[in-house]
């Protein structure tokens, strides 16, 4: 049943569920988190009653007491399911509950089930599967080879007219946008259309005709990042801006395959994977100032998520961390800004694995929930500030 489940999942419907693009599958590494050098305290001075024949003596300056950095807390892990369960697990925008696909019973309703972070007993939310806004106010869902878009308050619907493709909501709802062109080989040389609407379908346009491409997210509500090239010529692909306003486009970068684009939220920085490029050395994940251009290229390598506006969080992939004493995934953080990386989890203190890559990132940034590899039950992760 649950194979079932995992390939209907995998239609559009629920292909971008709420930013949850696919990632690649990371696996252990084993490094320990930064050991405390803290320094102790020394005693403040302390005196005895002085007898009043007793001679002062000469003043001593107080030894000043450092201040003692508290202790690192331990991220916690919680088992919030049993007897396995459910894919593609996602946060409520308040980050409260989380949501996830499942059919817990042969005669139960397949659709998203909701359970607190702090656990309880799941609950059916909707059966209405499909790609969700930001707000959780929206799906958009396909049916009858059209492509619909449904408010869940009063289940008032609008038809967009892109012939059954998937959509994108931008980050306040408010607009749609999809990409028009073969879905089928040759993939490199296909002509690709992207278009936006308005949420209810009006006001559709085309915006920009790019090859080999697509839609890759919204900045904001009039800038989007699209990639590919303009014209046969260009041999390689490139990462650009989209100005929704002007339809004009700046390049952010270029060279080899692009993928796995990420957009922080707010809208300043963008991760992506750079493969198969010309100079092998530009290979690996990169994050890049989208306003600046300025970037930086990463020593670490795996599956990737937006903590918050400036921090990514990484589970590098280590192939040879599954015969090591502790079979566990270890989490990171990078600043956007400089690269400088910290572990937030010790595998021998807080050991966990995720399955398929299926994992994600509250939008307050204190909790990461995933499917696990080794009971296939959901857990969340509460991490350190």
């Amino acid at each position: 049943m649950r194979n079932v489940i995992r390939m209907a999942y995998f239609v559009w419907i629920l292909g971008s569920l709420i930013a949850c693009t696919g990632q690649p599958t990371p696996t252990i590494d084993n490094s320990q988190l930064p050991i405390d050098n803290s320094p102790t305290p020394l005693p403040l001075l302390t005196s005895s009653p002085l007898s009043p024949n007793t001679p002062p003596p000469l003043q001593t300056p107080e030894t000043p007491t450092p201040d003692t950095p508290s202790p690192t807390p331990i991220p916690q892990l919680l088992q919030l399911t049993s007897n396995g369960c459910c894919v593609q697990p996602f946060f409520s925008p308040d980050s409260t509950r989380l949501l996830f696909l499942d059919k817990p019973a042969p005669d139960a309703p397949t659709g998203l089930y909701q359970i607190p972070i702090t656990g309880g007993t799941p609950e059916l939310f909707t059966t209405r599967l499909g790609i969700y806004s930001s707000d959780q106010q929206l799906v958009a869902y396909p049916e009858g080879g059209q492509t619909y878009v449904e408010r869940l308050a009063d289940a008032q619907r609008w038809t967009i007219p892109n012939g059954g493709r998937s959509v994108s909501f931008s980050p306040t709802g408010a607009q749609v946008a999809w990409t028009i062109g073969s879905a089928g080989p040759p993939f490199d040389t296909a002509l690709r259309e992207i278009r936006i609407g308005a949420f209810d379908g009006s006001n559709a346009r085309q915006v920009v005709t790019l090859i080999g491409g697509g839609f890759n997210g919204w900045i904001s509500e009039t800038h989007a990042l699209v990639t590919g090239r303009q014209t046969l010529d260009e041999s390689e692909s490139a990462l650009w801006v989209l100005s929704l306003e002007d339809n004009s486009l700046r390049e952010l970068v270029r060279g080899g395959r692009i993928r796995s684009i990420s957009i922080s939220p707010g809208g300043a920085w963008v991760a992506y994977l750079v493969t198969f490029a010309p100079d092998p050395a530009q290979n690996g994940l990169w994050i890049q100032n989208i306003a600046t251009g300025a970037r930086v290229q990463l020593t670490l390598f795996g599956g990737y998520r937006w903590r918050d506006a400036d921090h990514l969080l990484i589970i590098p992939l280590d192939p040879n961390a599954a015969s090591g004493p502790v079979a566990s995934h270890q989490l990171w953080e990078v600043d956007a800004a400089t690269g400088d990386s910290r572990a937030l989890t010790d595998p021998a203190l807080t050991p966990f694995k995720v399955a398929e890559g299926d994992w994600t990132v509250s939008p307050d940034g204190r909790y990461v929930a995933f499917i696990s590899a080794t009971d296939r039950n959901l857990w969340v992760l509460t991490i350190q500030p």
